[in-house]
């Protein structure tokens, strides 16, 4: 079987998302085994006029990267949204609720030129064909997700919330200790490794499609934790897509 000519770029990120492909060299030979890597930060980077797949992290922040990211739309049959910023708009995107006086003097010249657009994902400019969610991706989900590709089958995005694989590791509930954990709203997949280590867990990998946002409000507020703190934290990753939830109903 052919391999699939495969782009691995990023845009406005911390660049983790692509490095995560390259922390464990076994699955990184393992990957190189079943597709063609043609274009990857750090690596190479060779004119290629038409991929299979493209593999893409970060978020759009600048007409720069509106302008790569349409490039690269019409390079490729498949567009992959690789890593929370990619999926969800991420951590940058929360500079959408923020007010800007609280971080206009952090901000060089430059930046402020650069930074012409309101931080968001991927998909609110071109079609993204599939996500890979997490900050950042699990290298063996990167890899599982090539091989189904590679054979031609559809991957299918993992929907149970983080809450079924914390009990699948008898883990004590966060929530009875005190935490403000999101796992009952956000989509697992990622091995439950943050509360496995009693860290909350953030939503990162981005809302489940039935989460249910008003009952786990309720829930926290029966638990003593104020509004504006959960709604802040809630925002940190998936704030536009919970405003998109919020618009939709």
């Amino acid at each position: 079987m052919k391999k699939p000519k495969v782009g691995i770029y990023n845009i406005t990120g911390c660049c983790g998302c692509v490095l995560s492909v390259l922390f464990n060299e076994d699955e990184i030979l393992k990957l190189v085994n079943i597709i063609d890597v043609k274009a990857f930060p750090f690596i190479k980077k060779k004119q290629v006029s038409k991929f299979d797949i493209i593999l893409l992290e970060g978020t759009v922040v600048s007409k720069d990267d509106l302008e790569i990211l349409n490039e690269l739309r019409t390079k490729t049959k498949v567009l992959v949204a690789l890593g929370a910023c990619a999926c969800t708009g991420g951590i940058p995107s929360f500079k959408n609720f923020t007010n800007p006086k609280k971080y206009q003097q952090l901000m060089f010249p430059k930046a402020i030129r650069i930074q012409d657009l309101e931080p968001k994902p991927i998909d609110s400019y071109v079609k993204v064909d599939y996500y890979l969610p997490g900050c950042p991706p699990d290298e063996k989900e990167i890899l599982e997700f090539c091989k189904q590709i590679v054979i031609g089958k559809k991957p299918e995005l993992y929907d149970k919330p983080v809450c079924l694989e914390c009990r699948m590791h008898e883990n004590e509930c966060l929530l009875d200790i005190g935490k403000l954990c999101l796992g009952p709203i956000t989509r697992g997949g990622c091995g439950s490794v943050c509360t496995n280590s009693r860290l909350e867990c953030w939503g990162c990998r981005g809302p489940t499609t039935d989460a249910n946002y008003e009952e786990l409000l309720k829930l926290l507020r029966d638990k003593g934790f104020d509004t504006r703190y959960i709604k802040k934290r809630m925002k940190t990753f998936v704030g536009l897509k919970l405003k998109e939830n919020e618009q939709s109903h």
